[in-house]
Order: structure tokens, then sequence, then C-alpha cells
């Protein structure tokens, strides 16, 4: 049976540990009971802050504040918030989801910027922002969307490789190889990741090494469109 939720004054003596005591701090209830602060754990604490962020309907300096403090206290719960992925079938994620798969970067940014007013904290509208944004030639822009996917726990192949174009494009090409090596060692056989290390070898003037980088692309996949191209515009 899901409990109550209510909210519950801050002590003075909690001030320290609440910093504003002037937003109450939320608890989960059975039905019938009463709670104090003091017999409520942090750990509880945090899990009805996720259910305030992840439910939406207080005020947004609220839902802000949560926020905040559990990334203070405990940054990896946020995790927590993508084991229910109720946040896939928002209209507003769908639709800049749809747009920038079809290449219509800017359409898509109204729907993810809306989104992500609502849901500040996931990193997979953050990784749709910055996808836009380097779509669109916002490098800048873009790389610091694709940071902020990565601190808040997106950590897939894609976000990196796409961390990556930004920086080359901003001709930070060492950052860039590290982005994308990291990327190469989570997901080996990436095509995508090997082709940009074959565009970057070629961006620092290293043709052998950026052929070998396209010839194993297409050993992975001998009808890649991307490394034949580039194998014989380049040599």
């Amino acid at each position: 049976m899901k409990k109550n939720l209510v909210f519950l004054p801050v002590p003075d003596y909690f001030n320290d540990l609440f910093i504003d005591p002037n937003i109450p701090i939320p608890a989960e209830v059975p039905e019938g009971e009463d709670v104090n602060l003091d017999d409520l754990s942090i750990e509880t604490i945090l899990l009805a802050m996720l259910r305030v962020i992840e439910e939406n309907q207080v005020e947004k300096d609220w839902i802000d504040y949560y926020c905040n403090f559990i990334l203070k206290v405990r940054p990896d719960i946020i995790t927590m918030l993508e084991i229910n992925d109720d946040f896939l079938n928002d209209k507003r994620y769908k639709n800049a989801h749809s747009l920038v798969t079809e290449g219509r970067a800017q359409e898509a940014l109204s729907s993810i910027k809306s989104f992500l007013e609502h849901y500040p904290n996931i990193w997979n509208g953050w990784f749709i922002l910055g996808w836009a944004l380097r779509l669109l030639g916002r490098w800048k822009d873009g790389e610091a969307a694709l940071r902020k996917t990565i601190e808040l726990g997106g950590a897939n192949s894609d976000i990196r490789n796409e961390l990556a174009i930004c920086l080359m494009e901003m001709d930070d090409l060492k950052n860039a190889k590290t982005e994308l090596e990291t990327a190469l060692r989570n997901d080996p056989e990436n095509t995508k990741i090997i082709s940009n290390l074959g565009v970057l070898a070629l961006k620092n003037g290293e043709k052998e090494k950026a052929a070998g980088f396209f010839r194993t692309v297409l050993e992975i996949d001998k009808d890649d469109p991307v490394a034949k191209k580039l194998l014989v515009d380049s040599f």
C-alpha cells in the first residue's frame, strides 16, 4: 500500500543539517500513523525527497532544494530516479527524442528544455539537449550539456562520443581523444567511435593511423558508408 506523503517543519536543532529551515522535510507515513523528524533516518528522508521530485506536485523551489540536498548528501542515490522510467513516457521527452533522431534539432530544443524544467536531474534529458546543440553546431553549449549528462550519471558510449565531437570541433583534440578512448573501452565494437578516432587521427595529420581505424570499422561492418567515404576521400 502506498504511504501518505507528509511535510514536517524543521526544528531549530536541525538547522545546520537542512540549511534552509523554511522548506519542510518530506516523509512517507502509513495511513493513520504519526511521525516525528527525530524518528527518520537520512535514507528515509532521501527516499521521500525522491518521491516528491518524481511526482512534481510542490513548488519548484522545494524540488530544486530537495535535488541539491540529495546530490550533496548522497550523490549516488540519484540513480534511483532511473529505476522508475516514467519520464520516458513524458510527451516532451518523446517529442524531443523523435525530433533529434530525425535531425530536426532546432525544433527539439523547446521540448527538451521544457522537460528539463520538470526533470532537472534526469541525465537522459541533458543528453538529448547536448545532442541537439551539437547538431546545431553550438559546440560549447553542447559540451556543457553533455558534461552535465555525465555528472548526473550518464555513462554510455554515445554520450562521450557526442562530447568528443564537440571537443574536436573546438580543436580540443587532446580531450576529444580521451573521451573517445574511454568510450571505446566500454564499447569496443562501436563503429561510430572508431570512425571518430579515425577523424581525430586525420586532424592530427596521422593518415596511416586514420586508415587503420577506418579499416577496423569495415571489418566490423563491411558496408559502413562513413568509413568507406573517409577512406576514399582521404587517401
